[in-house]
């Protein structure tokens, strides 16, 4: 961040980028071009999860771009996240082998049932990450 009311310049701060879509394409980009050509490493790495990407991971949907979720998908089904479970621990192996260790932020919906939340939470914790459940689309910011 910047201080306006400090004289010279800026005090040092934080800065926050989305290196994109997933740790396999996304973050990969960003060590691989970003960091090497500024010298700048992160100091933290966060994994942004959801039910229906563990669900949709789970090969049992037929998900088409502009239309609606399959009804199914919007059903409580512990199976269907543990199956897509094994994308997101595959993204966590790919953050680590940068050095880091990541942290898991469960974007919550609505539509979400408590116990998938709290399967992934499982998943994720037995699996070594800190974990956080985030309900930006309920409560905006403060969520």
């Amino acid at each position: 961040g910047h201080d306006a009311g400090q004289e010279g310049g800026c005090e040092p701060g934080y800065v926050l980028t989305e290196a994109g879509f997933g740790a396999d394409m996304g973050l990969e980009r960003f060590f691989d071009l970003k960091c090497s050509v500024s010298g700048m490493r992160p100091e933290a790495a966060v994994l942004v999860v959801t039910v229906r990407a563990l669900k949709a991971h789970s090969g049992k949907y037929r998900i088409v771009s502009g239309k609606e979720l399959p009804p199914a998908m919007l059903e409580e089904n512990l199976e269907d996240v543990r199956a897509g479970a094994s994308n997101m621990l595959k993204h966590l192996s790919i953050v680590r082998g940068f050095g880091m260790e990541p942290v898991v932020a469960i974007n919550v919906f609505p539509t979400d049932h408590d116990c998938e939340v709290e399967e992934i939470r499982r998943i994720a914790t037995e699996a070594g990450a800190h974990v956080a459940a985030v309900h930006p689309v309920t409560e905006g910011g403060a969520g």
